[in-house]
């Protein structure tokens, strides 16, 4: 019997790991209006010129699903004037692009060492993305096509003793009675140390699916026909592990209802089965399944839904609302019906059931990608590249010199790191310092040049003086060269990587020579801000002010009394300096100054109170108190002056300036790189799209 705290450890390794659903960033794709296949060869239609820059129907359409929201509109079924719009919008992006290259702009130091700095990590990105990533989460996406019921028998490692082979070997063993016939479910009630499941012969009582239990597990279950079993013990940290596949069916959600008849100390079986009968009979000659779910079912919450279950439910996720599993008689017996069928009475621990099915429905593809990748990237990612990055660096080949290595340990002091100047043991003897410490594609690295980056590089600074903390740190060193090596080919191996560095590179130049033409220039220009001023400026007035008084309380009946020694003639200052209770306003005597309707919701309410110069107001409800306000000044509002207006109207003056920059700019630059709409062709390409999109 496994004592429970491995038997935990043991559903953390196996079972399901619950994971929350991600809804998918990315837009949902209207497939209904999606052009068919052979659409692709016109889209490379050439619809456009900008200088000598053919322009095609495929690059505008991959440019508006990037950048635009709309995304469940294709852009073949835009309106034409905005599907114009944005051509002339893209065009003149390609237009600037097409300026800053005519100006050199791509051959300044300062654009080619950004480029090449941010390539490195683009590329490296990409290239784990490609190598790692997605065949990682395309294969759990295969997975997930599926629920899969199985079987297991569970081997423990021996808890007091290091040495697997003898649980390996009696795995072994069980394998091999199972391939002389042996019934898998009676040597799993026998062997399998996980004593819960072994009671039901190594069952597991939940489906699984791609993405729910550990990858060795994993790929094994769905490495299996139905009825095989794995003929090789899979291993993971607690034990072996020899699993069975039961079933494999198409993963899919349902919905349904249900009426429960419980049984307890007033209804037995019998009498629980003889009221599903005749709620059954009512349902058969018409009644409503949601009305008598309603009146009788002894599920309180479903009952009050009409016996809704409570959303989409699946074999291997339960509900999504909550996780929640069914009993295997009611799942089994909500899957075996089809849409708008009614099952026969159904006894589970809960009583007797009538069961409704409403309704069947499929996963989204995406949403189950995204939530995959970021699963993937939690649980696997870091160890899978750790492992990539080593054979990569083998095929490269790299290897550590360890006679160097272990010279130069004897010379330091293993318990310091790099940080200490002084972790030399003794003087470090000149032949030693040119000896080669590690290779890499027939390069040679001497530990002289490995000393110096020790001691020069802040990142190695924590260096540990030892066999594990020097091998990390030429690992480190390395790895950009290994990135560099297989990725220096990847423009021309992957058209999608490519595209990418151009949009990168298109964009740095975008931003070098708008900021020449447009953003180095933008000045504010007071003589169009004071001309702007003139025509616009009955728009901006000044707010009502106030200059006030106030005595805040918390106690009606106080404010009250306080009002009361005011109409009789107390000084209201006086008073405010003995009773308010705003924080810092008693020393003030109750003295706001002067504040704005904009500013101050105790201006706002005199203003809607129309409050005088010279009148007391109050008390009334405001902040949780109650206040009397004593009102000694009051501005109405008024047109301001050029000076005070400035801040209402500088950012339109400033898109004015803007826009006027760019307009100039990109007249100037259309003289020398002229752009050209072909209409004809244009609208060939989006009638024939859009007759296709219709077959």
């Amino acid at each position: 019997m496994i004592n429970p705290k491995t038997f935990g450890l043991l559903v953390l390794c196996f079972l399901m790991l619950q994971f929350s659903n991600i809804s998918a960033q990315e837009n949902k794709k209207n497939t209904s209006t999606r052009p068919k296949q052979n659409s692709t060869n016109i889209k490379s239609t050439v619809v456009a010129t900008v200088g000598k820059e053919k322009i095609t129907y495929e690059e505008i359409e991959k440019a508006y699903s990037k950048n635009l929201a709309k995304k469940n509109t294709p852009f073949h079924l835009l309106p034409k004037d905005s599907l114009l719009d944005f051509v002339n919008l893209y065009l003149r992006y390609r237009l600037k692009v097409n300026d800053a290259f005519l100006r050199g702009l791509d051959k300044d130091p300062n654009v080619v060492e950004e480029i090449k700095q941010n390539r490195r990590l683009l590329a490296e990105t990409f290239y784990f993305e490609k190598k790692l990533v997605e065949p990682n989460v395309e294969r759990m996406l295969k997975y997930r096509e599926f629920d899969a019921q199985v079987s297991y028998i569970f081997l423990q490692f021996p808890s007091d003793n290091p040495d697997t082979l003898p649980t390996y070997n009696r795995a072994l063993k069980l394998i091999e009675l199972l391939k002389k016939g042996e019934d898998f479910g009676k040597l799993a009630k026998d062997s399998s140390q996980d004593r819960e499941t072994a009671e039901r012969g190594g069952l597991i009582l939940n489906f699984i699916t791609g993405g729910k239990v550990q990858r060795p597990i994993e790929d094994a279950i769905f490495s299996l026909k139905v009825g095989e079993y794995t003929e090789q013990p899979i291993r993971t940290k607690f034990g072996y592990f020899i699993l069975k596949l039961n079933k494999l069916v198409p993963r899919t959600k349902v919905k349904g209802k249900h009426i429960l008849i419980s049984v307890g100390p007033n209804r037995d079986t019998t009498s629980a089965f003889r009221k599903a009968d005749s709620l059954l009979n009512l349902i058969r000659i018409g009644a409503d399944f949601s009305r008598l779910a309603e009146e009788n079912s002894d599920d309180p919450a479903s009952a009050m839904r009409g016996g809704d279950l409570g959303g989409w439910y699946s074999r291997s996720s339960g509900l999504e609302t909550s996780g929640r599993f069914f009993t295997t008689a009611f799942e089994e017996a909500l899957y075996s019906l089809k849409d708008n069928e009614i099952s026969k009475p159904i006894l589970t621990e809960y009583g007797v059931h009538i069961i409704k099915r409403d309704s069947t429905g499929f996963f989204n593809r995406d949403e189950d990608r995204e939530e995959l990748k970021r699963l993937y990237k939690r649980l696997y990612y870091e160890s899978d590249k750790k492992e990539f990055i080593e054979k990569l660096q083998r095929s490269y080949g790299f290897s550590i010199e360890t006679t160097t290595l272990k010279k130069f340990l004897s010379l330091v002091d293993t318990t310091k790191t790099a940080m200490d100047t002084n972790f030399l043991k003794t003087e470090f003897p000149s032949e030693l310092q040119k000896s080669v410490l590690y290779k890499l594609q027939d390069r040679n690295f001497s530990l002289e040049s490995f000393i110096n980056t020790l001691k020069t590089k802040q990142e190695y600074k924590s260096t540990s003086l030892n066999t594990a903390g020097i091998t990390n740190a030429i690992s480190k060193l390395v790895y950009p060269i290994v990135i560099d090596e297989a990725t220096k080919n990847l423009e021309e191996e992957n058209q999608e990587f490519a595209s990418m560095i151009r949009e990168f590179r298109d964009g740095i130049l975008l931003f070098r020579v708008e900021a020449l033409e447009v953003w180095d220039k933008l000045k504010f220009d007071s003589t169009l801000a004071y001309q702007y001023w003139e025509k616009n400026k009955s728009k901006y007035k000044t707010h009502p002010s106030y200059e006030l008084y106030e005595i805040y309380v918390l106690s009606d009946s106080l404010a009250q009394a306080i009002y009361n020694r005011i109409k009789n003639n107390e000084d209201f200052e006086e008073l405010a300096g003995q009773f308010t209770q705003r924080a810092n306003l008693r020393e003030k005597k109750g003295f706001w100054g002067k504040v704005t309707t904009r500013e101050s919701k105790l201006a706002q309410k005199l203003f809607e109170m129309n409050a005088q110069a010279g009148q007391i107001y109050g008390p009334f409800q405001f902040d949780d108190g109650y206040s009397i306000v004593k009102v000694s000044n009051y501005e109405a509002p008024r047109e301001k002056t050029f000076n005070e207006a400035i801040p209402d109207f500088a950012t339109d003056v400033q898109e004015i300036i803007q826009k006027n920059l760019l307009e100039r700019w990109l007249a100037k630059a259309q003289k020398q790189i002229p752009i050209k709409i072909n209409h004809k062709q244009l609208d060939l390409v989006v009638d024939t799209l859009k007759k296709t999109s219709t077959k």
